[in-house]
């Protein structure tokens, strides 16, 4: 299947907009969307499936249409996806947006709206380990300049009166059960990071499954991406306060998916 390099394809769409945005009625929408959730392996599985000569793709990796552009209308989501790749007759039409969970309950009911038979893929990790990985990115960012224990062990995030957004990302159920309140379960893929970067080529061919795709082997020497830098140690403040605060949030998980080993 005719294939453009991703930063090709983002430069095309930021300097022929208008003609992407003319072209909009003959592009198609996503078939399936990985939702979430971030620093648990999306873009290392986006960049993966980027090889699959049945899966094309957005533009951009994160469009962001169902939670922070949903008012600049489908015409404009229609202008992120292919054209031309669509002569290949790919079997999937892929979007990665994994703060798209984040706003489960409004996203959810979106999505349903404009892609009702999608096929959605959630990827989730330790929470524990989730919320100081998310720490340390925006660190490495400039926008964190608080410890870890003041930005972890505070029940407020870094502007007061606001949710401390680096643990309630990793209240899993809550959010997985807004998209199963508009989704069968049977289109729900739900996927533990663990797993996924323990037994790549296993989980690979499970997503590929899923998405109705042929088994492609994954290629050798495929890197893992978004790696975070290491680390010193975690106050183990920190990692008590964080273990007691996920215990319920996890249990609760458990109960929505009987199948899914949460952790411990």
């Amino acid at each position: 299947m005719l294939k453009r390099d991703k930063h090709l394809r983002r430069y095309l769409h930021q300097i022929l907009f208008p003609y992407y945005r003319l072209t909009a009625s003959l592009r198609p929408l996503p078939n399936a969307v990985i939702v979430g959730a971030m620093k648990c392996g999306t873009t290392t599985l986006n960049a993966w499936l980027r090889h699959h000569p049945d899966v094309a793709f957005s533009a951009v990796k994160e469009v962001h249409f169902f939670d922070n552009n949903y008012n600049r209308g489908i015409g404009w989501y229609r202008s992120y996806f292919p054209l031309l790749e669509m002569l290949g007759s790919p079997k999937c039409v892929l979007e990665a947006t994994p703060a798209y969970i984040q706003r489960a309950p409004k996203v959810a009911e979106r999505m349903h709206r404009h892609i009702p038979n999608a096929r959605l893929i959630l990827m989730l990790r330790d929470p524990v380990k989730r919320a100081i990985s998310h720490y340390g990115h925006r660190v490495s960012n400039g926008l964190e300049k608080r410890s870890m224990e003041e930005a972890l062990l505070s029940a407020e995030g870094p502007e007061a009166g606001t949710r401390n957004f680096y643990k309630t990302r990793g209240l899993y159920a809550e959010k997985l059960s807004a998209f199963l309140s508009y989704y069968e379960r049977s289109r729900v893929l739900v996927l533990k990071s663990e797993e996924f970067f323990q037994q790549p080529a296993e989980i690979y061919a499970q997503v590929q499954a899923f998405l109705g795709l042929r088994h492609v082997p994954l290629p050798e020497g495929m890197k893992v991406h978004n790696v975070g830098k290491k680390r010193d140690a975690v106050p183990q403040s920190v990692l008590s306060h964080l273990a007691e605060f996920y215990a319920q949030p996890n249990q609760d998980l458990q109960a929505m998916l009987p199948d899914f080993n949460v952790w411990t």
